[in-house]
């Protein structure tokens, strides 16, 4: 079988013409794309978002749920829109190709606005309360406990990947068109774990439903302190999920720098902040080289995450 190339080659990005600049963008409601159903951490994130840009811009940000295929629906369907500024995609950071796809060839990343904490949560019908337990009970399993995801090479996924290679654990991975669904099939013991994004399992840990056993982040998460990380018990380990703000390529660096400045403001302060603070989104701005260098490093890092697991993409 033809081995894939992860990281890919010819990125379109240096071939795309910027279109016209519009000095009044924006005038008219602007598309914005979030490439799951509702109900999961980047749809909960997204609309914040969007509703904070409809603030600032003084325009509808109009929000259109596209999910499957972990995104690349929503993602293909956002590169293929005109390059005027007036379809902008909300996504989690994409971290790896899949099926000889790479997103960069079609859409650039402007601004990261967030950075949300994936928690380890296991149902009640699991008998571990920490880590240490978790993996004795699931070493004991092998194959036979199901985790939730958002589907095939989301963060989820691959949180779970790098769980098994540096735990030594064997997960089966349910792959679903979003957190939303994932999260019902925890609650329905479909599944007995996940690494759900924190917006979306914080109201199920604090109602008692599920078990929260670490975060999957290099940090401690800032509204529930008192939780590990998994790297307290398993040195090096980290996966942290990120949110970015993206366009088609060929937009004017006009509207660009406009859409930075507005993803600046919008988690600078005031009651957009707060929100997502309260739903586990810690604010984290960055543009530039700096991201492009960041999404660079973290794709090569899930690159070989996945080459040691000999996970094939022709197999997802």
């Amino acid at each position: 079988m033809q081995r894939r190339d992860f990281l890919g080659s010819a990125l379109a990005a240096g071939l795309a013409q910027p279109a016209l600049a519009n000095p009044n963008w924006p005038d008219r409601p602007v598309r914005f794309i979030i490439p799951f159903p509702p109900g999961g951490g980047t749809d909960i994130c997204g609309r914040l978002i969007g509703q904070r840009f409809s603030e600032i811009f003084r325009q509808p940000f109009v929000v259109d749920n596209r999910g499957g295929a972990g995104s690349m629906i929503g993602t293909r369907a956002a590169g293929q829109a005109p390059p005027d500024g007036y379809t902008l995609l909300f996504n989690g950071t994409l971290s790896v190709i899949r099926d000889g796809f790479d997103p960069r060839t079609v859409i650039q990343h402007v601004a990261r606005v967030a950075i949300t904490h994936n928690i380890l949560v296991v149902n009640e019908r699991v008998p571990a309360s920490t880590v240490p337990e978790f993996i004795d009970y699931a070493r004991a399993r092998p194959g036979r406990l199901n985790h939730g995801t958002a589907g095939p090479l989301t963060s989820q996924h691959l949180a779970a990947v790098m769980f098994d290679l540096m735990a030594g654990t064997k997960i089966e991975n349910v792959h679903y068109r979003g957190t939303g669904p994932s999260v019902a099939g925890i609650l329905t013991d479909e599944v007995q774990l996940m690494f759900g994004s924190m917006s979306a399992v914080l109201p199920l840990i604090q109602e008692g439903k599920v078990k929260a056993l670490a975060t999957a982040s290099a940090r401690r998460s800032r509204l529930l302190p008192n939780l590990p990380t998994v790297g307290e018990f398993i040195p090096g380990y980290a996966a942290e999920l990120t949110y970015s703000v993206s366009t088609p390529h060929g937009v004017a660096p006009s509207i660009l720098r406009r859409i930075e400045e507005g993803a600046r403001q919008a988690v600078a302060d005031g009651p957009a902040l707060e929100g997502l603070l309260s739903r586990g989104f810690e604010p984290a701005y960055e543009t530039g080289d700096s991201l492009n260098q960041a999404i660079d490093a973290d794709m090569r890092r899930w690159a070989d995450v996945l080459q040691r697991a000999g996970i094939r993409l022709e197999d997802l």
